[in-house]
């Protein structure tokens, strides 16, 4: 560990799980309210893991760890989008689904094979981590690919529904996930030792999407006459 600090991840955690707390308690239609709630705290969980990993970067279970969590992000954002979509563009539940089972087998992939990542190192808030070329490839593709299908389908589902909640609903999911994604890139590109730090950095940036959910959530709090599944 090289002169890392766990405040920024902390505080952030701190945020999420409150946020988190809000979703699960407001009022409001359940069945978009409790995804959202499941997606705070993943983020919530990546920060307290990463505090974990940088405490003790010499076990590797807690890398896993955190790997474990954010892989789980874009299979629950894209059940958050068909909730609301959802009853039209029926297909994207089974495309969640199918979403769901990838993050199943990485997440067996991530704690049976011991070359899937390798080390961890930690420097000012951010850790980087080494992995195999082969498991670098399959979760990239997985990963940037449910990200990008929940901006498509966020903006195909305001194009086809006229509830202007849900619009705005699904304009906070586009927003939060471009937002966070678009600078990390950017980061990733234009730091100096770029390797194995994007999971990191696109954890703390996604403050952005936690700060968009929330006001989905504020919004759909008020909705005290939809009514819930």
């Amino acid at each position: 560990m090289s002169g890392y600090s766990p405040a920024l991840s902390i505080l952030t955690a701190v945020f999420e799980f409150a946020a988190a707390g809000l979703a699960f308690r407001s009022n409001g239609r359940k069945r978009i309210l409790y995804p959202t709630g499941v997606l705070f705290l993943l983020l919530a969980g990546y920060q307290v893991a990463e505090v974990a990993v940088c405490a003790r970067p010499q076990q590797l279970l807690f890398s896993q760890l955190a790997f474990f969590i954010i892989t789980w992000l874009p299979p629950v954002g894209l059940w958050l989008t068909a909730q609301l979509i959802s009853p039209r563009m029926k297909w994207l539940r089974a495309v969640s689904f199918i979403y769901c089972a990838a993050a199943l087998a990485l997440t067996i992939w991530i704690f049976i094979d011991p070359s899937c990542i390798t080390k961890s190192v930690c420097q000012v808030v951010i850790a980087s981590y080494g992995h195999s070329s082969l498991f670098h490839s399959v979760y990239g593709i997985f990963y940037q690919s449910g990200l990008a299908l929940m901006v498509f389908t966020a903006s195909a589902g305001m194009t086809l529904t006229a509830d202007i909640i849900i619009r705005k609903h699904l304009a906070n999911v586009q927003t939060g996930v471009l937002g966070f994604v678009l600078p990390s890139l950017l980061l990733r590109i234009i730091m100096s030792e770029p390797k194995g730090v994007l999971p990191s950095v696109m954890c703390h940036l996604a403050l952005i999407l936690a700060l968009s959910l929330l006001a989905l959530v504020l919004r759909e709090g008020k909705c005290r006459g939809l009514p819930s599944p």
